[in-house]
């Protein structure tokens, strides 16, 4: 290889290092690096290693071993283990990587944890691979996006969550919630005898009564007077607080403390027991989630954690969530679309379809890290966050969300997206940009595409204002495929009035448990598509987020930098391959995916080559040893 060659990828290297805020070593190692590798070098002639770059970062080394030939970055035999080999540590980038890691770890009493990497490629086209390499350890990492995650403020994060098996800090969040909401959704059941959504609709009681400062637990004695139940000094607390709060007109005000009539009329829930030590189910479920929860539902994380509590209510089977198709946005998402689309404090938000709210807090989050003033986010609170819901039970727990979060005013529209009287929602005029998951398969059958997702974003979309719209979607692939007429239909109807900006396929597992295979749909409203215009297409299923046994979906070190190479690259900033994006003309008859306008471009490698030639002479020799004969013999 040119010494040329090999320089524009250790440039590379070396600018992109120069963002980690650490001191790194080009070829000329540090004394302590130097005295490790003393007889270390890869060609095993007793010379000295000298690895491309190294660095530490708190209390970790990091070796890099880098390759302008984008094909020479690992070499593996059929399980997947490291040849390690003097030709592979010499000319693969992570063979000889490691080679240096476990040489130091043998040889040095100073560094015992380390990462070694190798990228191969220049800037342009490059790939990365990693392994952590400790005293008898050898663990690969995921796929790596760039150096981002060995940086000191996150390099003790990484490891905890790839090397010790630990969650991240918002994992760990989101678990807990998770636990508090399943023993809750036990405790509501057998203590109260509560199913499906009255369990949300209970704990969204006790939370805004908590919220109000009108409620004292050690006033809940239990008595069954009248006016005097633990479940009508709940009430009274509600009652007081979203009155004098002014969250709406009058029928607004009535509708959602209609939904907490339980509280009064139902004796098990105001009934003392033995089983919770002569305490009422009520003042269990109050100790509960003031221990525990309400310090959490602030306007400082945008987790929705009373929708976490509504999914773990409603998931088993036999209840309304199930039969509308209602399919929870995890919390990385809704973050995600928000960014996509830029949502800032002069943004005017819609929730079409609002659910629990999940948006419209994530909206509120950024916004708020992005204000400069109270007085702005007064602003934000009382006139620039906006949805509308169908389901009642859904209306009362966002409605509860968005109070729980300061929401000064609760713009939130108890109706139907498809019929609502324009001159009522004069509010709604202001609207730049829409976020929506709508409800999951409604429309499956042809007299009732009305509620199928295309449909949902077709009328969506129109109540965007303005020029400087954005709308995002999070749907199943199935809608960007639309392959009957009704679809196709739908899909014309929307390219006539509205830009498609992109389609981002997501990982299968993003709702997992599910079995939906979701994408992000990006519009620009108000602005017919040209013909011209190339749409960008991405394949990001690889973001950074696993399915752990036992715990589900969780991040695995990597999703920070994923996910801010996904921005970049949309953003126009990075490059990455078709293999990543591609951008290409569309028409209404296309699938609107990835997939479908891919075209693997790159050449097959030798290694390539010689893999199918022995594939195709392992099947042959199977094909003739059992009878067969050649499969594709037309004599046959």
């Amino acid at each position: 290889m040119a010494r040329k060659e090999q320089g524009i990828t250790d440039k590379y290297v070396d600018n992109q290092l120069k963002k980690l805020n650490v001191k790194f070593n080009n070829e000329i190692t540090s004394p302590l690096v130097e005295k490790a590798l003393k007889g270390g070098s890869k060609s095993g002639n007793g010379g000295d290693g000298n690895p491309d770059f190294s660095f530490t970062s708190n209390d970790f080394l990091v070796i890099i071993e880098d390759k302008y030939d984008y094909y020479k970055l690992i070499n593996q035999d059929e399980s997947n283990n490291l040849i390690m080999n003097i030709g592979s540590k010499m000319n693969f980038a992570t063979n000889g990587a490691v080679h240096y890691a476990q040489y130091i770890i043998e040889h040095s009493d100073v560094y015992k944890k380390i990462f070694a990497v190798g990228l191969a490629g220049d800037a342009e086209k490059h790939q990365l691979c990693g392994y952590f390499v400790g005293e008898n350890q050898l663990i690969k990492l995921p796929s790596l996006e760039d150096f981002s995650v060995f940086s000191p403020d996150n390099i003790k994060d990484f490891y905890k969550v790839n090397v010790l098996g630990e969650l991240s800090e918002t994992d760990k969040q989101i678990k807990s919630m998770d636990a508090i909401a399943s023993s809750l959704h036990e405790d509501l059941r057998n203590y109260g005898g509560l199913e499906g959504e009255r369990k949300a609709t209970i704990v969204s009681s006790i939370l805004l009564a908590l919220q109000s400062g009108e409620l004292n637990l050690d006033d809940l004695t239990g008595k069954q007077g009248m006016s005097t139940k633990d479940g009508d000094k709940i009430y009274r607390a509600v009652e007081a607080y979203i009155e004098n709060a002014d969250f709406g007109p009058q029928p607004k005000t009535k509708m959602l403390l209609d939904q907490f009539q339980t509280l009064r009329t139902d004796t098990r829930l105001n009934t003392p027991t033995d089983l919770l030590d002569g305490l009422t189910p009520l003042h269990k479920f109050a100790l509960t989630l003031k221990n525990d929860v309400i310090e959490h539902l602030t306007g400082t994380t945008d987790i929705d954690i009373l929708g976490q509590f509504y999914g773990e209510f409603v998931k088993y089977g036999g209840n309304d969530g199930n039969a509308l198709g209602i399919v929870l946005t995890p919390q990385h998402i809704t973050s995600l679309m928000v960014e996509l689309i830029d949502i800032n404090p002069d943004d005017y938000v819609l929730d079409p379809a609002t659910g629990t709210a999940s948006f419209l807090i994530a909206a509120m989050h950024r916004m708020f890290k992005q204000s400069k003033s109270e007085e702005q986010r007064n602003d934000i609170r009382k006139n620039r966050l906006f949805g509308i819901e169908i389901t009642a039970k859904l209306y009362t727990v966002a409605t509860t969300n968005m109070i729980l979060r300061g929401d000064g005013k609760s713009n939130l529209i108890f109706g139907d997206m498809f019929n609502y009287d324009d001159s009522k929602l004069n509010s709604l005029h202001h609207i730049n940009k829409i976020i929506m998951n709508p409800p999951y398969s409604q429309g499956t059958k042809l007299d009732n595409y009305k509620q199928s997702e295309i449909s949902f974003i077709s009328s969506a979309l129109d109540f965007a204002k303005g020029s400087n719209a954005k709308a995002a979607f999070i749907v199943p692939q199935s809608t960007m495929i639309g392959k009957t007429k009704v679809e196709k239909t739908f899909k014309k109807e929307i390219l006539r009035k509205h830009t498609l900006e992109s389609v981002i396929t997501l990982n299968t597992d993003t709702f997992h448990g599910v079995g939906t295979n979701p994408v992000i749909a990006i519009f620009t409203p108000n602005k017919p598509h040209n013909s011209e215009k190339r749409v960008s297409f991405v394949d990001f299923r690889d973001d950074g987020y696993i399915v752990r046994k036992h715990v589900g979906l969780v991040g695995d070190g990597t999703q920070a930098s994923k996910r801010k190479h996904l921005i970049n690259v949309l953003n126009g900033n990075e490059d990455d391959t078709t293999k990543f994006i591609v951008k290409s003309t569309i028409t209404p008859e296309d699938e609107w995916l990835h997939s479908f306008y891919y075209f693997n471009d790159e050449l097959p490698t030798n290694e390539d080559f010689e893999k199918t030639i022995q594939d195709y002479l392992s099947f042959k020799f199977d094909m003739t040893v059992h009878g067969r004969g050649d499969l594709f013999d037309e004599s046959e």
